[in-house]
């Protein structure tokens, strides 16, 4: 590879185009004091000092026939790019073989895996999109919105189920974090479930649970499309009345979607799942609950919710879903006369309302009063921030037996 790092570096020397290149270089990639001479460039590039074979080379002495010689490799400069590439390639590949070599086996298989998870996260290889003239990108939403009038909606995503989500957030959209924020004990799962169920007629879903086992979700999703108390069927004190519903309303229905409560909460296994789940079964939206249960490698608490949220928005973009997470929010609300919950109330990473195109508190008042109705007719879902639209509160009601969300026509 000693020839390919002579040739890029020679490049550099020979066409001032490729100085453009420069920074998308990890001196880490060559070997020798060609990974120094790198450095060396990308000092000067930043600092706008001129990147020649006379300015490296003085700060080189010690290697100046060297690096005088370089240039004689370069053939042409068509070819830069992949020869950059082809150079990331060897030596994530290299990286790989060595710390495979290097597994610590003696620890868990569950650490065992994320070790492995995050060596391949560290050497994946991004190949970067190229600019697109607008009118090419322009054509392909024409082409959306055909598909759309076809099917006689108003919508360019995939409806939510719900008439006034639809309306104010155009439906579930490709590539979008949506977060789902609230208080323990608030309705966050149950929000999300009645999203799953809701949408799932029109979608292929995923609903990934690091809380709340399969059973339980399953025990919830029965009480809700059956209207059977969710009391009765966790203690197991349904009648045949109730039995033969919920098994009429369970077979009679084509509402689908797929649950996984894996005790892995590593990020890296969360988006291998998830894209090992899109190439098996194809994938629409994919709900997390919840954000602050999920691990990652930061010391940090801070920085490693950061990093979460980025990852999870970057994975809905890479994959073009919709990914919803739910996440919890800090303590200021219950200290405040108004309870509403705002977007200064997410906790511990202002990164998550940076990252998300949508965040969405459920909201109820009767969660913060000692008697609760057995039926919530004052029950919000507060759009707090809104990439595509407005910002407003969606009257909701909420049935605490069912464990319910339901949106009110009005």
């Amino acid at each position: 590879m000693i020839e390919i790092e002579n040739s890029i570096l020679g490049q550099i020397f020979l066409y001032p185009d490729a100085h453009n290149y420069i920074m998308k270089m990890n001196p880490n990639w060559f070997t020798s004091f060609r990974k120094d001479v790198v450095i060396t460039m990308q000092e000067f590039y930043m600092s706008n000092q001129p990147v020649s074979l006379s300015t490296i080379g003085l700060r080189h002495k010690e290697h100046i026939r060297e690096i005088a010689t370089m240039q004689n490799y370069v053939t042409t400069n068509v070819h830069l790019e992949k020869e950059i590439l082809q150079l990331e390639i060897v030596y994530k590949k290299n990286n790989i073989q060595s710390k495979v070599a290097h597994l610590d086996f003696s620890k868990e298989l569950n650490e065992i895996i994320a070790d492995i998870n995050l060596m391949v996260t560290e050497n994946t290889v991004n190949i970067s999109s190229k600019a697109t003239v607008i009118s090419s990108v322009a054509g392909n939403v024409i082409d959306t919105l055909y598909d759309a009038v076809k099917r006689g909606t108003n919508m360019t995503g995939i409806s939510t189920g719900w008439k006034y989500l639809d309306k104010y957030l155009g439906g579930w959209n490709k590539g979008n974090m949506v977060v789902i924020a609230g208080r323990p004990g608030s309705g966050k799962t149950a929000i999300a479930l009645s999203l799953a169920i809701d949408c799932c007629r029109h979608a292929k879903a995923l609903f990934i649970s690091l809380e709340m086992s399969k059973e339980e979700l399953a025990k919830r999703y029965l009480s809700f499309i059956a209207n059977v108390e969710n009391y009765k069927i966790r203690s197991a004190r349904v009648t045949e009345t109730d039995l033969k519903e919920i098994t009429d309303r369970l077979y009679g229905m084509n509402m689908d979607f797929f649950l996984d409560d894996g005790s892995n909460s590593d990020i890296n296994d969360i988006v291998a799942k998830i894209k090992l789940h899109k190439a098996k079964h194809g994938l629409d939206i994919v709900f997390i609950d919840y954000m602050q249960l999920i691990k990652s490698h930061q010391k940090v608490r801070e920085q490693e919710i950061a990093h979460i949220s980025r990852t999870l928005k970057l994975l809905a973009k890479e994959l073009g879903i919709t990914l919803v997470a739910l996440a919890q929010l800090s303590r200021e609300t219950e200290k405040r006369a108004d309870k509403r919950p705002m977007l200064s109330d997410l906790r511990e990473s202002g990164q998550i309302e940076q990252d998300s195109d949508i965040v969405l508190f459920p909201f109820r008042p009767a969660y913060y009063a000692d008697e609760k109705p057995e039926i919530e007719l004052d029950a919000e879902l507060i759009i707090g921030k809104n990439r595509h639209g407005q910002c407003v509160a969606v009257p909701m009601t909420f049935e605490g037996k069912y464990t319910r969300y339901k949106e009110q026509i009005i």
